[in-house]
């Protein structure tokens, strides 16, 4: 119960930040690096990177017996509602890291990869640890998943200096957490 508060307060958190990154036409960013800038945000997310891995870790990992790196098979678990989050999460980091790096005056191409950089490392270091537990195992279809979220958002970006395809999500009760209520 206590892991699922705090998992649930962290994604509360995560998605808090996601959304009130949404992109504004009318944002104006600055036309030159501000170094100051662009150093404070390297500083600021490599803290937020690493509290967030260690959180991370106590909330989902610590409880669970460690193995060697393995490869497993999941694509047809959870009706691969896990894709989707990869998928989401993977592109809407990209958008919060491309707009972070945009604020510093950094280029728009340049910020776009380094914003699409960041996505898919973040979530690419969350397989790997799944990699090394045993509970889990790296997803090649979690891969696929966050390359599709960061490429949606680079190809976009670079087409056509906007995003005009979100990627979204909406909830529909089911009576599915009946069946398994420690699980769902």
């Amino acid at each position: 119960m206590k892991r699922t508060i705090l998992f649930s307060l962290l994604s509360l958190l995560l998605f808090s930040e996601i959304a009130s990154a949404q992109q504004n036409n009318f944002e104006i960013y600055p036309d030159s690096l501000n170094k100051k800038r662009l150093k404070n945000l390297i500083i600021t997310e490599s803290v937020l990177y690493g509290a967030s891995m260690v959180g991370l870790y106590y909330l989902w990992y610590k409880e669970y017996p460690q193995s060697k790196f393995h490869f497993v098979n999941d694509n047809n678990s959870w009706r691969s509602m896990d894709k989707m989050g990869h998928f989401f999460s993977t592109y809407n980091i990209s958008r919060l890291g491309y707009s972070s790096f945009r604020w510093t005056g950094l280029s728009e191409k340049k910020a776009t990869w380094y914003g699409g950089l960041v996505g898919y490392s973040y979530m690419t270091i969350v397989e790997v640890l799944d990699g090394f537990s045993a509970g889990w195992g790296f997803s090649p279809g979690d891969i696929i998943a966050n390359t599709a979220g960061t490429s949606l958002f680079i190809t976009q970006q670079l087409l056509w200096h906007e995003q005009r395809i979100l990627v979204k999500y909406s909830y529909h009760p089911t009576e599915f957490p009946d069946y398994r209520p420690d699980v769902l």
